[in-house]
């Protein structure tokens, strides 16, 4: 017998959010409270300037290694070696309104520059917070469904590709997250 799975809400960007935190130590995750819920009252809900979110789980690859001899079916002896697991990845569009939208969760505090004005250097141990905690959740329109994506001890690898778009003229600038497998969580409320 053939189940057919039909989907109950339909989840739409309009009912997304997007928080991120630096450092990373100021988000605890708990049994006690839901992945959103650890962002209530720390980081900085950017889901207003974002747009084409995608988020990668940790991946596992597997190597075919082949063997000497044949077994009972006539093929060559082979197994598959299991790869470490991969890193969990969120990548995003920011849609600048202003500047230094992320550029301190980032760099931290900026360097120094001419009064009024704010420099940043990528990579310095001098102004790097290390580590970031990212959250996305997602709501169904329809239904009570909740989705939630979340990284924590996450590190920027990407801040970059800086565009104007066309001709709406939007400032965008691509970003990427990317965290250990055992700092990814994802749940689900239904």
């Amino acid at each position: 017998m053939v189940t057919t799975r039909t989907p109950t809400g339909l989840w739409e960007a309009r009912n997304g959010s997007l928080y991120l935190s630096a450092p990373a130590s100021g988000v605890t995750f708990s049994n006690a409270t839901t992945l959103s819920g650890s962002f209530a009252s720390v980081g900085f809900a950017v889901e207003a300037a974002v747009k084409n979110i995608t988020i990668t789980p940790p991946e596992t690859a597997y190597e075919k290694q082949d063997l000497l001899g044949n077994d009972s079916n006539s093929f060559q002896n082979q197994l598959l070696d299991e790869k470490p697991v991969g890193m969990a990845t969120l990548t995003a569009t920011m849609v600048l309104a202003e500047d230094e939208t992320i550029e301190n969760i980032i760099s931290g505090t900026f360097s120094s520059a001419p009064t009024g004005y704010s420099r940043y250097q990528l990579g310095s141990d001098n102004t790097s917070n290390g580590t970031v905690a990212a959250c996305v959740t997602l709501l169904s329109k329809n239904t009570a469904n909740q989705a939630s994506f979340a990284f924590d001890n996450a590190k920027f690898t990407k801040l970059g590709d800086t565009r104007i778009s066309g001709p709406d003229s939007h400032w965008e600038q691509d970003f990427t997250v990317v965290c250990l497998p055992k700092d990814y969580y994802y749940e689900f409320k239904n």
